[in-house]
């Protein structure tokens, strides 16, 4: 008798995992809820990848991995203004949460807020996720400074924590105030720091 092939892409199923963790959390998040949404049986999701938490930790990563590629291509486009380059991802950030299109935002922030230390493996992923993101920034802003496009009075991995943070923050300050105008007015005091 031959093994059982899967019947289901791996990588496809945990990208739509990642979705669904997205969209309603861990803890709101069933075995369940993701048979569902999945179209896989649970004895086939238990049998390739564990329980909900070796799930949860294999959309985590990806999510994360995610992230950082887009923040590298968009901080590595030539010829622009680091600060520009700054303004309009935090404009991207702020209309995709006023249009509603990031529902349960970013899935790294949700787990932070979540999860907080109860799953050393989940807090282990977050820190290294936030570091490297933050390495991300610091280069970026040293290269600026270098060059004279921004002034930096503190050092850049200092500042680079600080517009990390409260990119951070406006996915929370976006859940109480919708206001375009006070959330804009947030982001020119953040970088208000590069002039």
């Amino acid at each position: 008798m031959s093994p059982r092939s899967k019947e289901f892409d791996q990588e496809t199923v945990i990208e739509q995992a990642m979705q669904l963790f997205c969209q309603k959390g861990y803890t709101a998040t069933s075995i369940r809820d993701l048979v569902a949404h999945l179209g896989v049986s649970s004895s086939s999701l238990y049998g390739t990848f564990g329980d909900k938490d070796a799930i949860f930790v294999l959309a985590l990563k990806r999510h994360s991995h995610m992230e950082r590629e887009m923040l590298r291509q968009v901080l590595s486009q030539p010829n622009s203004e680091p600060k520009v380059i700054l303004m309009q991802m935090f404009q991207a950030l702020i209309d995709s949460l006023l249009a509603d299109e990031l529902p349960g935002g970013s899935l790294t922030l949700k787990a932070s807020v979540e999860l907080e230390n109860r799953k050393p493996e989940v807090t282990a992923i977050l820190a290294e996720h936030t570091e490297e993101t933050a390495a991300l920034f610091t280069e970026f802003l040293a290269k600026a400074a270098q060059a004279g496009q921004i002034n930096l009075r503190q050092p850049a991995g200092d500042v680079a924590h600080y517009i990390l943070f409260n990119f951070f923050n406006l996915n929370f300050l976006a859940k109480v105030n919708l206001d375009r105008a006070c959330l804009e007015n947030y982001v020119r005091l953040v970088l208000s720091v590069l002039d």
